[in-house]
């Protein structure tokens, strides 16, 4: 058995500032990578908040849909096709443009996003709307996400104290008349819902009819695949008829090709992954050259240099477990504040976690098996 060579304090010392050094380059990369793929999900899971809360199966935009914050509008005498239908439950038409809220506590000017719904039923599957909805068909009155960011002033608050609360929007005076829970976005900071009249009123640039989203109810029973081509066929070429999901996936396709935000943010993952890859290597192959003498004293001795091999892969598989935690820990704490502010979907998910820490120790062992290279030329003859 080899004799373990003792330390001096010095020696002690800066083996564990190695270590620190590692393992803190290792917590970054995982911070990093948290962070990054966290806000990438919670940008396209933002972003359809709205898509997924129709009321129905099948959604109808104009066949030049972009995306939400760009939509083109299309005649509703186009869904008066489809209320004859046996297939069809319901039918609801949404109107939506940007409107300009005015904070009634500071004054403060603010972009908000404003949608014109049906007080007849709900075409939105939100939290609290349906209790609402016959006060939305009072003149001047809205309700307000609950979900939006701050910058709009506290009107949650002045819900639970129960005052009241007025302010203007689009410079028109208006009453809360609740809240829903609908959700802010990288796009959108809060949103306000008021009845099909109330937004004519808002915004007396749009004529009646002219609608930005369609939602059709079908009845339970019916195929949405087969109810998608048949309306397709009588609704013609001037719209598109989507299922809910394709509905989202339109708007996923754009945040993802048409805005540089995903590729950053992939790049950053990219970044987050080679900043602990470079450190744990240069950590790593220090320590193999500091201790070159003591791994040819072991290969003197008939040590493989599999086995050699394998004690540097071990602190590799080590490090990425020791920085794994912390960093995770930290992702975690940043994730709780960022949801508190932004309002984002922040959330640790199980898969990601165990794509990450396969990421990390891919990282560290990679690192691993470039700095384990060095130990082909320990010899004996050449380090003594």
């Amino acid at each position: 058995m080899s004799q373990r060579i003792p330390l001096s304090w010095l020696q002690l010392k800066h083996e564990k500032m190695k270590l620190f050094a590692a393992v803190a380059g290792v917590m970054v990369s995982v911070v990093l990578m948290w962070m990054q793929l966290g806000l990438m999900k919670a940008l396209f899971a933002s972003a359809v908040v709205f898509h997924g809360s129709m009321n129905g199966e099948l959604v109808i935009v104009h066949s030049q849909y972009e995306h939400l914050l760009h939509s083109k509008v299309f005649s509703s005498r186009l869904l008066y096709r489809l209320r004859g239908s046996p297939d069809v439950s319901d039918v609801f038409s949404i109107y939506l443009a940007p409107g300009e809220w005015k904070n009634p506590w500071n004054g403060e000017m603010r972009s908000i996003q404003c949608y014109g719904i049906e007080t007849d039923n709900a075409s939105l599957k939100l939290p609290g709307i349906e209790q609402h909805l016959l006060q939305l068909r009072n003149t001047d009155v809205f309700l307000y996400d609950r979900m939006a960011r701050p910058r709009f002033g506290d009107v949650v608050g002045a819900v639970e104290r129960r005052e009241p609360v007025e302010l203007e929007l689009n410079r028109r005076r208006m009453s809360l008349a609740g809240v829903v829970d609908l959700g802010a976005s990288f796009g959108v900071d809060g949103n306000v819902l008021v009845s099909h009249a109330n937004f004519l009123r808002l915004f007396p640039e749009r004529k009646s009819g002219e609608i930005d989203v369609g939602v059709v109810k079908l009845r339970p029973g019916i195929s949405v695949v087969s109810a998608q081509k048949q309306f397709q066929k009588v609704l013609g070429k001037e719209v598109q008829v989507l299922t809910v999901e394709q509905f989202k996936e339109l708007e996923l396709i754009y945040w993802r090709s048409a805005t540089p935000i995903g590729i950053i943010f992939t790049a950053g993952t990219v970044v987050g992954f080679f900043i602990g890859f470079i450190v744990v290597y240069q950590i790593l192959y220090t320590d193999v050259t500091n201790h070159l003498p003591q791994y040819a004293t072991m290969k003197a001795m008939g040590f493989s240099d599999g086995y050699l091999y394998q004690l540097v892969l071990g602190q590799s598989v080590q490090l990425a477990t020791m920085g794994f935690i912390p960093g995770s820990l930290i992702a975690a704490a940043m994730y709780a504040g960022l949801r508190k502010v932004t309002q984002l979907p922040l959330y640790m998910e199980p898969m990601r976690g165990v794509f990450l820490i396969f990421a990390t120790i891919l990282m560290c062992t990679f690192s691993g098996m470039l700095a384990v290279r060095k130990l082909r030329s320990a010899d004996p003859a050449d380090v003594f």
